[in-house]
């Protein structure tokens, strides 16, 4: 009997760590062909602004492009990656009123990352390149990662994260720690820890996985959609 039970404990566990190990599919089937523009709202320590994210498909990839606009501050950023949500090249340009520009550029071929990024009226560059083994998500795509997830209760995703600060690769965790209804709509509410701290995503259950509000409890930052 102890025999067995010590059989089947090791066959659990082996299926545990197997399906650890298996390859994350990302479901980008929905994204539309036109242009999907999604609105919000912000609040933080930093004032109000609008946060806005555009997204489509086009033959093999798919395009985001992401505005923040506050008090200022400006931040713009696009990203270009393949249905299996693959990064291909990445922009930011950040502007801050009468100070300074920074302008980020990345590029991923052959499981590396080039990196550059040049910051205005200082004449400042810096440039590296960081090689990986296993999938990297680039910034871009931290709007969109969540929606492509197969989302269920528990459910917990590890990966990799290019941190465009530090031109450094870091951990980048998703899980769903429960549902919830914001504005009478179903949502999972998911958990993502990233260079940029903690956020709280709701993210409607429905087939287009709409992002209707994000919290970022280290700023006091809540984001809504616009309705």
């Amino acid at each position: 009997m102890k025999r067995l039970l010590f059989f089947f404990t090791a066959a659990v566990i082996f299926a545990v760590n197997l399906r650890a190990d298996e390859p994350v599919v990302f479901n980008t089937e929905w994204i539309p062909s036109q242009p999907e523009m999604l609105t919000y709202r912000s609040k933080s320590n930093l004032g109000e602004g609008l946060y806005q994210v555009t997204l489509l498909k086009r033959d093999s990839l798919v395009e985001v492009y992401i505005n923040i606009i506050s008090p200022g501050f400006t931040k713009t950023v696009s990203g270009a990656m393949t249905l299996d949500m693959h990064p291909l090249q990445s922009t930011s340009k950040i502007f801050v009123d009468k100070q300074i520009l920074m302008n980020t550029t990345c590029l991923y071929e052959n499981s590396r990352v080039c990196v550059a990024t040049d910051m205005l009226p200082y004449k400042k560059r810096t440039s590296d390149t960081l090689e990986f083994t296993k999938q990297v998500f680039d910034f871009s795509q931290a709007p969109l990662l969540a929606r492509t997830l197969h989302l269920e209760e528990g459910g917990r995703y590890a990966f990799i994260s290019l941190n465009p600060r530090t031109n450094k690769l870091v951990p980048l965790t998703i899980q769903v720690i429960g549902k919830e209804r914001f504005r009478k709509i179903e949502c999972f509410k998911v958990e993502m820890n990233d260079f940029e701290g903690k956020s709280v995503y709701w993210i409607e259950k429905d087939s287009r996985h709409r992002v209707l509000k994000i919290e970022q409890p280290e700023s006091h930052g809540i984001t809504e959609l616009l309705e």
